[in-house]
């Protein structure tokens, strides 16, 4: 029989035992979904998909609907005709699941619409197009403006051209145009998927990229210096946000990123017929380690970002 020191120590030993687990599950969670990310923006779709998939159960459910989406654009991309379907029937499934009034609701319904438009079926796209704008929130006008001129170039459509007129002349549209490209929910992509190998390609539609639409933006935090210890004039990389051919516009961008905590620097880039306003982050030692940082820091609040070296 143990006495009542001995019980008590193995009773503290084993709780350090779970809270140390507990934290080294989080820790690993966390690493798997900004690996995911990582794979997603370097375009390793069926890493990211697999990755996605075990990250995703485990995300808050506030969360877990726009983790599934990337999943599902991830898997979307993988060029396996297979793989689409399933993705098709994962988008059927959350849509059918998650409330029209979450913000990722419509972006859903965006992502819907572009599966018609790949598939040919563009009278379908546009009414669920339609849908899509009908819950959609004011911060999302960017987005349903792109997939509006992607939809009703396959599919003149009076009721929609009269919705996607209405999403263009709205205040919130107007004024991105001269700011930072801002929308909200998570479609990372806003053009149709790439065709599976065996499915014939759209020939009008560019391949996708990830897009920056935050859900909703973070608190800001003490800006992040991540800057590597590097020697003089020696050459690195960077992380290159946009480039603008207005310096209100890059300057606009480079006080977003300060409110995300992360520092930024403009980079004036005089040329024969117009100058450019580069916003840049980070200096890296090596290309992967800016994507890295990048897929980390960047991808979550949905982004975009090109790695670029400088000598």
């Amino acid at each position: 029989m143990w006495n009542v020191e001995v019980k008590m120590k193995f009773k503290n030993a084993c709780t350090a035992a779970i809270i140390l687990s507990a934290f080294l599950s989080t820790n690993s969670f966390a690493q798997t979904l900004a690996d995911a990310h990582k794979a997603y923006v370097t375009g390793n779709w069926q890493e990211a998909a697999t990755t996605y998939e075990v990250s995703c159960p485990k995300e808050p459910d506030s969360a877990r609907a726009e983790c599934y989406l990337w999943d599902i654009l991830a898997l979307s991309q993988t060029g396996n005709a297979k793989l689409f379907k399933v993705a098709g029937h994962r988008l059927d499934s959350l849509i059918s699941t998650t409330s029209p009034e979450r913000p990722v609701y419509s972006e859903m319904l965006l992502t819907k619409a572009q599966f018609m438009l790949y598939m040919g079926k563009n009278a379908r796209a546009a009414e669920i197009l339609i849908q899509a704008i009908d819950n959609s929130k004011l911060e999302q006008a960017v987005v349903l403006q792109k997939v509006c001129s992607a939809v009703l170039s396959r599919e003149p459509h009076q009721e929609l051209d009269a919705k996607c007129r209405t999403v263009k002349d709205s205040s919130f549209y107007r004024v991105s145009q001269k700011n930072i490209p801002q929308a909200t929910a998570p479609a990372p992509v806003v053009e149709p998927p790439p065709a599976p190998k065996s499915e014939p390609k759209p020939v009008t539609q560019p391949e996708p990229k990830p897009t920056p639409k935050p859900i909703a933006q973070p608190a800001p935090q003490q800006a992040t210096k991540p800057e590597a210890k590097l020697p003089d004039n020696a050459p690195y990389w960077t992380l290159q946000l946009g480039a603008f051919g207005v310096e209100a516009n890059a300057k606009l961008l480079a006080e977003n990123m300060q409110k995300q905590g992360l520092e930024s620097r403009i980079e004036t880039r005089i040329g024969e017929s117009r100058t450019l306003f580069l916003v840049q982050t980070g200096k890296f030692p090596s290309k992967e380690a800016a994507i890295d940082f990048g897929a980390q820091k960047l991808a979550p609040l949905k982004m975009d970002f090109q790695a670029v070296q400088k000598k």
